[in-house]
């Protein structure tokens, strides 16, 4: 019964978050806008964890925008905070359905951090959207995946919608939101702080295009000043029609494909590093805590003292925040009872001394 239950629940999601294009192409001269090489003028580290799939991860850039990079929120706040002043957020925003204000403000007023007010945190958010002329028309050779649906044509998307706060944000497309509308989704980040050490890292191919993104923040320890690296990722639900999609499970792969960037020293040199975060949606549908991926991530996260196990979407516990810290500090996870719109909780995660 399991297993049937298991290959229906994937059956759904390959119909719900299915692709569209087609299968077999010529490689095309066509630019992808949305992989490129400098950004306001900087370089952009692109990290690439297997080129077999280069023909069909193209086909899928090119039907999305280019990143945005806003580095520094429009006030930033004085000095860099201490550790424990900042708090993590991983949240599925789910398109136009999440409400990010909302959740800012609940942040803000302490109801997420037991009645502590917070302000200084980082958000690490997956199916963040974007919406108008940056998304290029759909080219003929291109990739999409259905459009996420319900979703309001007139609401203003999570780019928009972070820039009116002032906040700083990093955002990389994935995918195409449709052919119709011109729209992509991918995952970024949403900070109170300035992101430094921006970049960005292509998955192993599954189903779709996923793109983790990557960034660090400067905070104060007993050492000194250091950076907090940190990276929101979307790993894969299904796999591909190559393997009838129930067959094989592409999220150990990609795991490890995210703890060999975490490895690049220039990401953030083992001297002057406060940690490393590594939130996001890992859609594992096949049994959550049990699943190989999530195995991976928690072997790698040595500093996670407590972490709530409660389900965070109604086919489980899909979303997590994994840490692993310089000597001194531990971190300790909460699932919000609000999603604020999205079907997914948000997961909230605090540093603390360690004794």
């Amino acid at each position: 019964m399991r297993v049937l239950s298991t290959a229906l629940a994937c059956a759904c999601i390959a119909l719900y978050v299915g692709s569209t294009g087609p299968a077999t192409l010529e490689h095309s001269a066509t630019p992808c806008l949305a992989r490129p090489e400098t950004l306001d003028g900087r370089p952009l580290a692109w990290h690439h964890s297997s080129t077999a799939d280069t023909v069909q991860l193209d086909r899928w850039c090119r039907a999305v925008g280019p990143p945005v990079l806003v580095a520094q929120p429009d006030t930033p706040l004085p000095g860099p905070p201490r550790l424990d002043e900042v708090i993590v957020v991983t949240w599925n925003a789910h398109l136009a359905e999440g409400r990010l204000p909302e959740l800012i403000r609940a942040l803000r007023a302490g109801t997420l951090t037991g009645g502590q007010p917070v302000h200084r945190f980082v958000l690490l958010i997956q199916e963040a959207y974007r919406r108008g002329a940056a998304v290029p028309e759909f080219p003929d050779d291109a990739r999409s995946a259905f459009g996420i649906l319900p979703r309001d044509p007139y609401a203003a998307d999570a780019l928009a919608t972070a820039k009116s706060l002032g906040l700083a944000l990093w955002y990389v497309p994935s995918m195409r939101n449709g052919r119709e509308m011109p729209e992509d989704r991918g995952s970024a980040i949403v900070s109170t702080e300035p992101l430094l050490d921006v970049r960005a890292l292509e998955l192993p191919l599954a189903r779709q295009r996923r793109v983790v993104v990557g960034a660090t923040v400067a905070v104060r320890t007993d050492r000194g000043l250091e950076r907090l690296a940190l990276l929101s990722a979307h790993l894969e639900p299904v796999s591909s029609p190559r393997s009838l999609w129930l067959f094989h499970n592409p999220r150990p792969g990609q795991v490890r494909a995210i703890l060999s960037l975490v490895g690049a020293s220039d990401f953030a040199p083992a001297s002057g590093r406060a940690g490393v975060v590594i939130g996001g949606d890992f859609n594992t549908i096949r049994g959550g805590d049990r699943e190989d991926a999530y195995g991976l991530m928690r072997q790698w996260s040595t500093s996670l003292a407590s972490e709530d196990r409660r389900r965070t979407h109604l086919m489980g516990r899909l979303d997590y925040l994994f840490f692993r810290l310089a000597g001194g500090w531990v971190a300790r996870t909460s699932r919000q009872d609000a999603r604020f719109g999205s079907d997914h909780h948000p997961v909230v995660g605090q540093f603390v001394a360690s004794p």
